[in-house]
């Protein structure tokens, strides 16, 4: 009997705990097939028959058959992210796995050709295709914020508190979700908006927070992802962002949402026109229409994983 094909998730530290890394490889081992082993190390395994890093920065030299994520927006200029410290991992890499087109043209723009571009999924476990469109209830707009906040603002916390001086508290209101959103959450409040927060509510109530919301927004700065994005457009959710990560693949602008320019004017004025009553045909209308048809196409976790497989050469 052979030996089983070894896939080596290589974490390179046990000082930084990463959620995000702990479900993909959780997602992994559940997509896996019996004769593939899927293991967790801080050091490259021995014996492993491919090796996927994850903080290649930390690393001096990669193994040959080697994997490596882009998990984070490339144009990002923080000191922990430069880019010295990426690109000659991701030269040695065999493979190097985008989320999306724009670190694919970023990476070929130094001359790295061999990329995957292979997005996050939609887990249909928890939020099933929709049954219909979404439309208004009452000519109110809820809009969800689904993100840790930080300090020093990539998510979009600026151009969140400038959009509350362009929105109609009459008709818009908001559900923020991710930990220090509670800030947020009183700006809001304090302008006379409605507003929900849940810092960390259990993922098995994903179903019922993206369905109490009418539309996604995506504010951030720099983005690798972010994984809310297919959730939502794989339940039908119009997403309105800034164009980051993989809302350049996935969001058409008028079709399933809006790009937005960053402009708290311009984009405040777009939100609000989506409730202008004189469209008899209804702008959010034609948004919600094009976020259902598209949802079948939002990539599932279980064709996400089978595509990881894929990228490791893993034999049938």
């Amino acid at each position: 009997m052979p030996a089983p094909y070894q896939i080596n998730q290589v974490l390179s530290t046990g000082l930084l705990r990463s959620a995000i890394f702990d479900d993909l490889i959780a997602r992994l081992v559940a997509a896996a097939p019996p004769h593939a082993v899927v293991t967790k190390s801080i050091r490259p395994r021995r014996g492993a028959d491919v090796f996927h890093y994850h903080r290649p920065n930390l690393e001096r030299r990669l193994r040959a058959d080697s994997v490596v994520t882009v998990h984070h927006d490339l144009r990002e200029v923080e000191p922990w992210l430069d880019l010295r410290s990426f690109l000659p991992r991701y030269r040695e890499a065999k493979v190097v796995h985008c989320l999306n087109t724009m670190q694919q043209a970023f990476l070929a723009e130094h001359g790295i050709q061999q990329v995957r571009v292979i997005p996050h999924g939609v887990d249909r476990r928890f939020l099933p295709l929709p049954d219909a469109p979404r439309r208004l209830a009452a000519g109110r707009l809820r809009l969800g914020l689904f993100s840790r906040r930080y300090a020093r603002g990539v998510k979009g916390e600026a151009l969140f508190e400038a959009l509350l001086d362009h929105l109609d508290a009459d008709r818009v209101s908001f559900l923020l979700v991710g930990e220090e959103r509670w800030r947020d959450a009183e700006l809001a409040r304090a302008k006379g908006f409605a507003a929900e927060c849940y810092e960390r509510p259990p993922y098995r109530l994903i179903d019922a927070l993206v369905g109490s919301i009418d539309a996604l927004l995506i504010l951030s700065r720099y983005e690798g992802g972010p994984a809310s994005l297919p959730e939502a457009l794989g339940s039908g959710v119009p997403v309105l962002a800034t164009p980051v990560g993989m809302v350049p693949d996935f969001v058409q602008d008028g079709r399933n949402g809006l790009i937005l320019t960053g402009d708290a004017t311009l984009d405040g004025a777009r939100i609000m026109a989506l409730l202008d009553e004189s469209d008899a045909d209804s702008r959010y209308g034609r948004l919600a229409d094009g976020a259902f048809h598209a949802a079948p196409a939002i990539p599932g976790w279980d064709d996400v994983m089978r595509r990881w497989l894929e990228m490791y050469s893993v034999p049938a």
